[in-house]
């Protein structure tokens, strides 16, 4: 009678990158044994999950399936024990399942004949050698990380905002796309003026897509200053060394956005919080000495609440802030860009947008095809190896050569699909808010309002009891306004309007920082 065989295959993460562990390579080896011992197959299971428990998907659905009578077999095959277990005590409780169930064990590498006693001892350094083996990989790999890291070598989880040197050097780092998004989140956190949640959804709005608690891991990783962080383990200490990888950000403003984190988790957020009355405090210079002002409120002998914008140092530069405040929103009047400036702005967004949009999808499409053809290959040299046209070695290097192949083709249309962002949703946005800036501004909230200044003046603002000035306006608004200065004072006469705007490259974006 033709004895009825359940095969099981099975890999975790980390052993589909080794030879001779793919499931497909597995599946083929034990459907060949089936065949050379005419046994029927009556089930496939195949797990990707770790063997050091049973608590995986597809077996606990085996053997559900074989106690509600689904799946009917004597015989329960893998290629060897590590793909059935690696926890002996765990072993030994399944194969007395099994000799309950009337399902035979049976292995293709390793299998012992129980008829012989002594053969027992055999089964038992079978069952057992997995468990140590696991083990020992484990402390192995544990020990060869914290050296590596020692050597300044990067191995994990890659850190956000970093990607692997696959064409110089596989075991270094190097700043991906996500690097700017990085950099801009510390510059942002280094000012002192927004709280990290507020920064992690500003980024959020720009495309880095990052939890509350990855932009903590983030703002808090050495990493990015061109370090690696050992954790202590077993009579080992915490350790800092200096990674080959390059940093993204430099030691100041990584130690800055410390202090302030520091400070935050002692004090809380009272320390930042936002007067109402002192929208420009943070942002303001002082024309006699240069330092930065800062700004507070008093009651005069009457009573009256009154908030002034002042310097700490000696110059005593001081001025009602009521009268700072309706003067800025004075001075954003005379932002003036016209209705034809701002169309041709949109428009070449949009083009330049589009043209990158087709580019990228044309690159995805070739990508796919190309992965097809691989996976073709695969198919065929399995095809060869199953009729025995290739031996196992050849096939398991043309799968390997396949398999990266394809590993690549998907990096990099998932690179090309990081890029395609929702671009034009910011180009609609900056354009409403080009033509109505000091609108906007009025009607934002005293948070809204900072966000916008800091966007539009990258530099400090200097104000002289009348009119304001700036070492620099935003890029664009530079461009874009035909009565502003490159120091931001409003030109006595009308410039006319350039019509000669380039479409070599498109200038950075102008939107207010941190959107609310």
């Amino acid at each position: 009678m033709q004895r009825k065989a359940i095969i099981y295959s099975r890999v975790s993460t980390d052993e589909q990158k080794e030879n001779g562990f793919s499931l497909r390579e597995q599946e083929t080896r034990l459907r060949k044994y089936c065949a050379s011992n005419e046994y029927q197959i009556v089930a496939h299971y195949q797990d990707d999950h770790s063997a050091k428990t049973f608590e995986r998907p597809q077996f606990q659905k085996m053997l559900s399936d074989i106690g509600e009578k689904k799946v009917k077999a004597d015989l329960f095959i893998c290629v060897r024990w590590d793909r059935f277990s690696r926890n002996m005590n765990e072993t030994v409780q399944m194969l007395q399942k099994f000799k309950k169930l009337g399902i035979e064990f049976q292995p293709i590498e390793g299998n012992v004949d129980l008829s012989i006693p002594e053969n027992l001892l055999l089964q038992v350094i079978n069952m057992v050698l997995p468990q140590i083996e696991n083990e020992r990989r484990g402390l192995n790999t544990k020990r060869g990380m914290r050296q590596a890291r020692r050597e300044g070598r990067w191995n994990g989880t890659i850190p956000r905002g970093y990607k692997w040197d696959r064409q110089n050097n596989k075991s270094i780092i190097v700043p991906d796309e996500n690097a700017k998004f990085i950099k801009e989140s510390f510059m942002e956190m280094a000012k002192g003026i927004y709280t990290m949640e507020e920064v992690r959804r500003y980024m959020w709005e720009k495309g880095y897509k990052c939890s509350r608690n990855q932009f903590t891991e983030v703002l808090r990783n050495p990493v990015y200053i061109g370090q690696i962080r050992i954790p202590s383990w077993r009579d080992e200490p915490d350790e800092i060394a200096i990674g080959l990888h390059e940093p993204i950000i430099n030691q100041e403003t990584f130690n800055q956005v410390q202090n302030i984190l520091n400070k935050r988790s002692k004090i809380g957020l009272k320390h930042f919080k936002i007067d109402h009355n002192l929208p420009l405090r943070g942002f303001l210079k002082c024309i006699k000495c240069g330092n930065n002002l800062t700004g507070s409120s008093s009651r005069s002998h009457t009573g009256q609440k009154y908030s002034y914008y002042h310097c700490t140092r000696k110059c005593s530069e001081r001025f009602r802030a009521d009268k700072a405040n309706n003067s800025f929103s004075e001075y954003l009047r005379h932002f003036e860009i016209s209705e034809e400036v701002l169309c041709l702005y949109y428009e070449i967004m949009k083009e330049l947008f589009n043209k990158n949009n087709q580019q990228r999808e044309i690159e995805k499409r070739g990508f796919e095809t190309q992965i097809n053809e691989n996976n073709k290959l695969i198919e065929n040299s399995e095809e060869k190896y199953f009729k025995d046209l290739i031996d196992q070695e050849t096939y398991v290097k043309a799968k390997e050569r396949y398999t990266k192949r394809i590993q690549d083709l998907r990096q990099k249309i998932e690179e090309l699909n990081i890029q395609n962002s929702d671009f034009m949703r910011y180009v609609d946005f900056n354009f409403s808010l080009l033509k109505n800036l000091s609108s906007y501004y009025d009607s934002a909230t005293t948070s809204g309002k900072r966000k916008m200044i800091g966007s539009i003046f990258p530099e400090k603002l200097i104000f002289d009891h009348h009119t304001y000035r700036t070492p620099q306006i935003n890029e664009v608004l530079e461009i874009l306004t035909s009565n502003i200065t490159k120091l931001g004072e409003i030109k006595k006469e009308k410039a006319a309007i350039s019509r000669s705007l380039s479409y070599r490259a498109s200038p950075r974006g102008f939107e207010p920082r941190l959107q609310e």
